[in-house]
């Protein structure tokens, strides 16, 4: 694989992170689980994205997108997901998926510099979409009765040495299942991400 291929497939495994990245970010901040003033707008590939002005929470996320980085890289990642719940209950009540597939990559090795363009913006307009509909789910996910936290479950394909400050967990499901909404893929041609929101209805609280 030549250097230009080598940097196609590495701009895949990095714009899934930053996908990840802001997809998190979105999601806390539309599901208030931080108050708008721990966040600020900031351009993010040709459009309008929230990002942390918290250092504390800036500084838990960098560390796990550090590790995601390098296991996205090998080729590990197989799922994150972003769990939310109460304070108080100690509920499930929202579980946010992302489901990682690595595809045929063929198709990168044999790449132009135009065709590597062109499934950029393609990729780029796919995770603007994802992030309207992020926005967009407040008009149907119920609202919280009670202060809320979250926490990231990391899937891996293989064994992996795990940080030492990370901690097993079970999958943190919601009780009865849940209501699900499909959110739209996103395909960067060597990688696939399909996403669902998974939430507590309201007839639960």
């Amino acid at each position: 694989m030549s250097e230009a291929e080598n940097i196609s497939l590495d701009g895949s495994n990095e714009m899934i992170i930053e996908f990840f990245e802001y997809a998190l970010y979105s999601i806390l901040y539309q599901r208030e689980i931080y108050t708008s003033e721990n966040f600020y707008k900031r351009a993010y590939r040709g459009f309008k994205a929230v990002a942390p002005r918290t250092p504390a929470l800036k500084k838990y996320v960098d560390d796990i997108l550090v590790q995601l980085k390098a296991w996205q890289r090998q080729g590990y990642l197989s799922k994150i997901v972003i769990v939310i719940k109460g304070k108080v209950s100690f509920d499930i009540l929202e579980r946010w998926q992302f489901d990682i597939k690595s595809n045929n990559v063929t198709e990168v090795e044999i790449m132009t510099p135009e065709r590597a363009k062109e499934v950029n913006d393609q990729t780029v307009r796919k995770i603007q979409n994802i992030l309207r509909q992020i926005t967009q789910s407040v008009s149907f996910l119920p609202l919280f009765d009670e202060p809320c936290t979250f926490n990231i479950l990391v899937y891996a394909n293989k064994d992996v040495v795990i940080p030492d400050d990370w901690e097993d967990s079970g999958p943190e499901l919601i009780e009865g299942g849940g209501e699900h909404v499909r959110l739209a893929p996103v395909d960067t041609t060597s990688h696939t991400v399909n996403s669902y929101v998974a939430y507590k209805p309201q007839s639960y609280f």
